[in-house]
């Protein structure tokens, strides 16, 4: 009993720490005046973002030397990065703890929209913080509203009440180009807004986590804590990607930083304009393409003599208690379609996936040894540790 309760003592005074450096690693917010609070977005508001996203960016001029690139690239992005915080209250033994953490954001509209990262705006049990604040570099503090999150992206829509602000230029991601100078721009460790610069270190990589995409910017221009949500910049300041991870041994910056290229969050801000948060619907299946010929002669190896489908994918696990179990999918079964529309590739999987919503019903169509059947499913609510 005596070492049960050591402990709990032992577990609740490294809570309380840990309370304790946050509260004092990012700035309270007490003292500080919001100016507006968010009152939402209007269609006109959504039509002049819709263009700004379409806007292709101007031929400039190659700049005259390499310092006065890197100075120019800097004063045009950095006024449209932003600082965002989050606050969140948890109880803990009974008592009420005020939780903070800080990120980066860019704003992409003279209205107040502003792109950041999904696990920016989200508290550590996944749901979205209640209280989020942007300071601009003005000192201008603003409280936001999430207007939607793609998880499987990490993209998160802001919007505050304000107008006429400083906005990035968009560039081109596509035209980038391994060698490139770019420049990161953020908040790291609550500085203030601070610029690193580095180059393109290699394109369409892919991190090792479940659900993401790859196709991410690497870069070894500096991306410390804070800095997720924060701009890439080419070097004219034209914002080609989000910056959103690190690969470190240490937890710090060892020059392998990941940003999401600007092209792929233009449509995803469309897409969240158009179906609120995406990638929260949940069916709970682990799958493979089954036309990957390393996928086809494991199941060659394991099925000899079983002719498999050659398009769909293969289920070689259901997770306990999820739609999939109740639904009546099994592991080794191919699913070739949902909702009628054929699964080819995993792509086509994570975006159908990326736009439905939990709770609503889908028509699976499987291969089961030779037979197909039709199940429906009821989808579920992504677990926190999905």
């Amino acid at each position: 009993m005596r070492r049960f309760l050591s402990f709990v003592a032992l577990f609740a005074l490294g809570f309380l720490a840990g309370a304790y450096v946050l509260n004092a690693y990012f700035p309270k917010l007490r003292g500080l005046q919001v100016i507006a609070a968010p009152s939402g977005d209007t269609p006109a508001e959504r039509s002049g973002l819709i263009r700004v996203l379409e806007q292709r960016p101007p031929a400039e001029p190659a700049p005259t030397s390499f310092e006065t690139m890197l100075r120019v690239a800097s004063q045009r992005i950095s006024p449209a990065v932003v600082n965002i915080d989050t606050e969140a209250r948890v109880r803990f033994f009974g008592d009420v703890h005020n939780i903070r953490s800080s990120g980066s954001g860019v704003i992409i509209s003279p209205d107040g929209y502003i792109v950041t990262n999904n696990h920016v705006v989200r508290t550590r049990g996944g749901r979205i913080a209640p209280q989020i604040f942007v300071t601009l570099q003005d000192g201008r503090r603003f409280q936001a509203t999430v207007l939607g999150t793609d998880s499987q992206n990490d993209i998160a829509l802001l919007k505050i009440d304000a107008r006429n602000l400083p906005t990035a230029q968009m560039g081109d991601s596509d035209k980038l180009q391994v060698g490139d100078w770019v420049i990161a721009v953020g908040n790291p460790f609550g500085l203030g807004t601070t610029v690193t610069a580095g180059i393109v270190s290699a394109l369409n990589r892919s991190l090792d986590r479940p659900g993401l995409p790859g196709g991410f910017i690497q870069t070894d221009a500096a991306i410390n804590q804070g800095n997720s949500g924060g701009a890439l910049a080419d070097s004219r300041g034209r914002l080609v990607g989000i910056n959103t991870a690190i690969y470190s041994p240490v937890g710090a910056n060892v020059g392998i930083g990941f940003a999401i290229p600007i092209n792929r969050v233009k449509q995803v801000v469309r897409e969240i304009l158009e179906h609120g948060s995406l990638g929260q619907a949940w069916l709970g299946i682990s799958y493979a393409d089954i036309s990957n010929p390393g996928v086809r002669q494991l199941l060659s190896q394991y099925f000899p003599g079983v002719r498999f489908p050659t398009a769909g994918m293969f289920v070689d696990a259901v997770i306990a208690d999820s739609p999939a179990e109740a639904a009546g999918i099994q592991p080794g079964d191919v699913i070739t379609h949902i909702d009628g529309r054929p699964m080819r590739t995993i792509e086509d999987v994570q975006n159908f996936m990326r736009r439905a919503k939990p709770g609503q019903k889908v028509t699976i169509r499987v291969w089961r040894e030779g037979r197909t059947l039709e199940l429906t499913a009821t989808l579920g609510v992504r677990p926190e540790d999905f």
